[in-house]
């Protein structure tokens, strides 16, 4: 499992174009890494790359305002 920093860096390189063959050879290379976390990182990238894009919320024309009830105690 990756922690959010590791994810954003993987996706940062998807963003630019880089396969993630390409990624995880790069991450492994410059961070000494072994077989398996290389596999790790090939494997997060291409999730990420396959994974289905959030749903953009209905645009409606009017804002929302989300009211959050409660306090500090």
């Amino acid at each position: 499992m990756l922690n959010i920093l590791q994810s954003n860096v993987i996706q940062g390189y998807l963003d630019r174009g880089k396969s993630p063959e390409e990624i995880a050879n790069y991450l492994g290379r410059v961070n000494d890494l072994g077989p398996l976390e290389v596999i790790t990182i090939r494997s997060a990238a291409y999730d990420m790359l396959n994974e289905d894009p959030a749903p953009a919320p209905a645009a409606t024309g009017e804002p929302v305002l989300a009211v959050i009830t409660g306090g500090a105690a």
